[in-house]
């Protein structure tokens, strides 16, 4: 996301985990909402609004993450329009593939950007079938790096819905 200007982006986070990314998007100027399915929600509130508290007595600047319970596949939209839904390391249960691209189209998804470790990549381009059977467009993931410890591949992959 180098090459995206994130002031005032509105960025919906899907499987936030420990809160990092929705953290350093917020500090580069986007308006973040990081989501996690129920059994993680607290893990992810506590971490988000510790560092806020933390960070608001440091710093002059205000920065924008909210938390919201977001359960793939119960069609319950998070509040608010979004420009960018992203998601990192959501591919390894792969009956959730078709609950994932739900949660995208529920949400009005026009662009959605995903990274992830490559750890089954026959199950994994079964996603990018599914996905563009629902509709969206992309490339082919784009190879970013490599994790050191299990020498996996990490891909990226830029989609739109409705172009």
């Amino acid at each position: 996301m180098a090459n995206i200007d994130l002031r005032d982006l509105r960025i919906l986070e899907l499987g936030s985990g420990t809160g990092w990314l929705a953290l350093t998007l917020a500090h580069a100027g986007a308006i973040v909402t990081a989501t996690e399915r129920p059994g993680a929600l607290t893990l992810l509130t506590r971490n988000v609004y510790g560092h806020l508290d933390r960070t608001a007595a440091e710093e002059a600047t205000c920065i924008s993450v909210e938390v919201e319970q977001c359960k793939w596949g119960d069609n319950v939209r998070v509040a608010g329009e979004f420009d960018i839904i992203i998601g990192s390391d959501l591919f390894y249960i792969v009956e959730s593939y078709p609950l994932l691209l739900n949660t995208l189209l529920v949400h009005n998804c026009k662009r959605c950007i995903l990274t992830w470790e490559e750890r089954i990549p026959l199950e994994e381009a079964s996603f990018l079938v599914l996905a563009a059977a629902a509709g969206f467009t992309f490339n082919p993931p784009i190879h970013v790096g490599i994790n050191e410890v299990t020498n996996n591949r990490i891909l990226y992959l830029d989609m739109f819905f409705g172009n």
